[in-house]
């Protein structure tokens, strides 16, 4: 099997930052009743995120592309994710206890993914750390991801 230029950037997301997964949604979700599916994922603990798929609106993905914004969340127990965890497949399959999840866009603006990078136990991200791995993401993922959409178009 190949790997892409997206999964090598992915798995230097995921060494330099120290996540133990670093996924991304399917970069195709532009029509108005998708599904999102998780496309690539390293670091995860077996093939199951591949059978995930989400309605709109729902899940980690969901909520990003619905606000716009990332999710930060140091302690899954410290919010209502828990309780409802069945509704958040890619953290219960892999047991995530903290996580950023950003959205990525494209030129026209549109979100064209959903970056997911997560550790099993528990992890406080400071402000300035945050930022730079925002930053890094964007800097790098972005590009490959408009790279790969030419290709493939």
């Amino acid at each position: 099997m190949n790997t892409s230029s997206v999964e090598i950037t992915l798995a230097s997301i995921r060494e330099a930052f120290g996540f133990d997964l670093v996924a991304l949604t399917d970069i195709r979700i532009r029509q108005t009743n998708y599904m999102i599916k998780w496309k690539y994922s390293i670091g995860s603990s077996g093939d199951q995120w591949k059978k995930i798929a989400l309605p709109r609106g729902k899940g980690v993905p969901g909520i990003v592309m619905k606000t716009g914004k990332s999710m930060v969340i140091h302690d899954i127990a410290e919010t209502d994710i828990e309780r409802d965890l069945f509704r958040y497949p890619i953290l219960k399959i892999e047991r995530l206890k903290s996580f950023i999840a950003m959205p990525l866009w494209n030129d026209d603006e549109e979100v064209m993914g959903i970056l997911l990078m997560g550790n099993r136990s528990v992890r406080t991200f400071q402000d300035a750390e945050y930022a730079t791995i925002r930053q890094a993401a964007e800097d790098t993922l972005r590009q490959q991801i408009l790279k790969e959409l030419m290709v493939n178009e």
